[in-house]
């Protein structure tokens, strides 16, 4: 049995599987409505500079849940704030973490609307990102339609995911709409948060069957 117990944790340690996390999305706590913004992801201080009209609280943003959230993440942002855009400037906009963050995500939310494009052109040579989820939202809609280092929307709303670690994440938004939004999180590796939960329950399994072979 020790044996067994051995090669099950050894399987453990070496055969990550996939798995799904919660996100820890921006709590936005402060802005001055019109160039900056602040909150924090967890202990990380997230600092917004750019185009921006306010932050909108409201859950219902984001009650078509399968469009903002994805079979790894499963969450969406909820009341922890959306910043508000309007667009139509050569502006960059700037997300800026205190400290670096592997595969950062963003939840985008009514981007362009029927017959009005709205187009997010990430800046850097090295920012990779691919759309993780996309769907209607709370005004209908549908999709967001990549290419390359951009994503358009006609009333698109969905959820993407940087590939790297960053500490910025510029973009410029050159089409301007009454109304569109985004925010970004962070979300555990799937392999560490599995290694995790795998671990804790081949712990449990070995207290049990202690406590069992003492009865």
């Amino acid at each position: 049995m020790k044996k067994y117990t051995a090669l099950m944790i050894g399987l453990v340690m070496i055969a990550p599987v996939p798995a799904m996390a919660a996100a820890t999305w921006t709590s936005w706590t402060s802005t001055d409505s019109s160039t900056t913004a602040s909150g924090n992801i967890g202990a990380i201080t997230v600092t917004y500079t750019g185009s921006t009209f306010g932050i909108d609280h409201n859950a219902y943003i984001y009650d078509v849940p399968s469009s903002f959230t994805s079979g790894s993440i499963t969450n969406t942002p909820g009341t922890n704030g959306t910043l508000l855009m309007t667009g139509g400037t050569a502006g960059v906009n700037n997300f800026h973490f205190s400290a670096p963050i592997l595969n950062p995500i963003m939840d985008l939310f009514s981007v362009g609307q029927g017959g009005v494009p709205v187009t997010f052109n990430f800046l850097g040579g090295s920012t990779v990102f691919s759309i993780l989820s996309q769907g209607t939202g709370h005004w209908g809609g549908g999709s967001l339609i990549q290419s390359g280092n951009s994503v358009t929307g006609l009333e698109g709303n969905g959820l993407i995911q940087f590939t790297g670690t960053y500490t910025d994440i510029s973009f410029t938004t050159p089409n301007n709409e009454f109304y569109y939004g985004a925010t970004v999180g962070s979300v555990p590796e799937p392999e560490t948060y599995a290694l995790f939960m795998a671990g804790l329950g081949v712990m449990g399994f070995i207290a049990r069957r202690r406590k069992n072979s003492q009865s």
